[in-house]
């Protein structure tokens, strides 16, 4: 006999309660430009305040992060601060859950801003049984010129591919919201966070919850602000990292990628390499021209249908902000495909942001 599905047995659950306690949990290191600003967010929920409470896992921040927190449960007795000494996120997030009390969970990081109608948002596609995980789309944003190129980058399907959750605005199922909404019996039956992965363990939570016969559900007209990396360099830890442990996500799937848009900037890399080496053997470099022109092609369409999409500047600075992430993305996955097993990064590395590409 089969075993239930995870929406068979979140189904055969008692109905929840008109106004659950909720648990808004958050794994924050080194945010202390930032914290202040998603915590006050979180407190601006409609949400009856006696129902919901807000646990902070600091993985022992070196700025002034912990303090903000403290300050602020110091005024709002909803808020609580544990102490996150692995200093990683998935760790952190673990430690929340422990500590949580809510019926639903609420992930949150201190890179963004959720709206005020996220909670109750949530909570109703959870009764209404429509999915096992809830989440916005999320919107990136800057304040600079190439901050706000590297958020374009973000949102755009010449970016990400088919990564919805960034670009689509219609309620749909998808395949991953890093700001995910669950009944916490879904924690039960699935398990934790991965504390294995630096990065992509929302990812992979998302992908455990699907591979269980759970859905996620997208929620329209609750975008979550996310504040994009401010320069370059930023942007290339961060997507060389998401290439990195997103092999380690596949290799706990048996191998196979729950997209091909994850194989793609390897590809990339992989074709401009074999290319140019085959033209410095065989002298054909004209063919070996046809990849970085159709790539070059590529970013001019990118550029022109964002500026005429978004009508912002930045969106000059796309072909910068592009192929840096796919670079280093694809570099992240091809060097994890060479080592046997990741070892973790260092712990500042363990960057408190969610987004898995």
């Amino acid at each position: 006999m089969n075993s239930p599905t995870l929406r068979e047995r979140i189904a055969a659950l008692p109905p929840l309660a008109e106004h659950p306690l909720v648990t808004v949990v958050m794994a924050v290191r080194n945010e202390s430009a930032h914290v202040a600003r998603a915590l006050d967010a979180v407190r601006a929920q409609d949400w009856p305040r006696e129902r919901l409470e807000i646990v902070v896992a600091d993985g022992d921040s070196d700025d002034d992060t912990a303090g903000q927190v403290d300050r602020i449960a110091a005024r709002d007795p909803r808020v609580r601060r544990l102490d996150n000494p692995a200093r990683h996120v998935a760790p952190g997030l673990n430690l929340a859950l422990a500590a949580a009390r809510g019926d639903v969970i609420v992930r949150v990081d201190g890179h963004c801003r959720v709206p005020a109608g996220y909670v109750r948002e949530g909570v109703a596609v959870l009764r209404l049984g429509d999915a096992e995980c809830a989440g916005g789309p999320v919107r990136a944003t800057g304040e600079t010129a190439m901050a706000r190129a590297i958020a374009l980058a973000m949102s755009s399907r010449f970016g990400v591919g088919g990564a919805s959750f960034r670009w689509a605005r219609d309620a749909r199922e998808v395949d991953h919201v890093p700001f995910g909404v669950w009944r916490r019996e879904v924690f039960a039956a699935i398990g934790p966070f991965d504390e294995t992965l630096v990065r992509n363990q929302d990812d992979e939570l998302s992908d455990r919850l699907h591979r269980a016969g759970g859905r996620i559900r997208l929620m329209p007209g609750q975008e979550v602000e996310y504040w994009s990396r401010a320069t370059l360099a930023g942007l290339w830890r961060q997507y060389l990292g998401y290439g990195f442990w997103k092999v380690r996500v596949i290799r706990r799937r048996g191998g196979w990628p729950s997209s091909p848009r994850h194989l793609a900037p390897a590809g990339l890399l992989l074709g401009l390499a074999g290319g140019t080496a085959l033209a410095a053997v065989t002298g054909a470099w004209a063919s070996a021209a046809v990849l970085p022109a159709t790539y070059a092609a590529f970013l001019a369409l990118a550029t022109s249908a964002t500026l005429a999409a978004k009508r912002d500047p930045a969106a000059w600075l796309l072909p910068l902000a592009i192929p840096v992430m796919h670079a280093a993305y694809g570099g992240g996955f091809l060097a994890a495909l060479l080592a046997r097993e990741p070892d973790p990064a260092p712990a500042d590395d363990a960057a408190p942001h969610a987004e898995a590409a």
